[in-house]
């Protein structure tokens, strides 16, 4: 009775261990369900950033006095006389700069995913002077009576040299590092929102640009 009883165990055992589901699968299908979820992750991203189309981040309100003395010289290589009187003027110009971002080339190449931690690498940034003002009622001519007045031609000429004096020294006003900023005030909600904890974001440039690297984003004024 008892052999009987331990042949009908080990048999119930035996059939048991036959019906239990293999634990082995081939690599490709365990990984497809987690590369199916990444692309879909990476698409999400891709289209709620391109969504942002130019994301305009930062502005800045720049004034500038343009100063100029010329003397009047007779003669040529070999004499070089200053004529009696002077001209001097004083031109005040205020400028607006603004940065931006254009996100309408953002795709998955600009995003990395690595676990739980997601890495954009935002388009390089841009810089319109959206306005130039020549502040003609404080413009101040101080002209020797033998001389004549600047005419307009040569205020605008000044007005000019003043606005490429803005550009050369942009790197100083930190135009990149605010627009980087803003553009990640706007981006990492939008990623917390799709399920990213905000120490797991980090938002980026593609480097750090120098001064003429900065120069070339810029678009000057036109006038209207």
């Amino acid at each position: 009775m008892k052999k009987l009883f331990l042949f009908s165990l080990l048999l119930l055992l035996w059939t048991s261990c036959q019906d239990r589901p293999t634990a082995l699968s081939s690599p490709d299908a365990a990984a497809t369900p987690t590369a199916t979820k990444t692309v879909d992750t990476l698409s999400a991203i891709v289209a709620q950033v391109r969504g942002r189309n130019r994301l305009h981040t930062t502005e800045f309100q720049i004034h500038k006095v343009v100063l100029y003395e010329d003397k009047a010289k007779l003669g040529g290589k070999l004499l070089d006389i200053d004529m009696p009187g002077h001209r001097k003027i004083a031109v005040p110009i205020d400028i607006t700069l603004k940065g931006y971002i254009d996100f309408k080339g953002f795709s998955a190449a600009n995003v990395k995913l690595i676990d739980s931690l997601a890495i954009l690498t935002l388009p390089d940034p841009g810089v319109t002077v959206t306005s130039l003002t020549v502040d003609r009622k404080h413009t101040r001519q101080y002209v020797s009576i033998a001389r004549a007045n600047f005419s307009d031609a040569e205020i605008t000429r000044l007005v000019r040299q003043g606005e490429d004096s803005v550009m050369r020294h942009i790197s100083r006003f930190g135009i990149v590092e605010a627009a980087r900023e803003s553009a990640a005030r706007t981006l990492v909600p939008l990623l917390c929102r799709m399920g990213f904890k905000e120490s797991n974001i980090i938002v980026r440039f593609r480097k750090d640009f120098n001064a003429d690297e900065i120069r070339r984003f810029v678009t000057p004024f036109k006038a209207h």
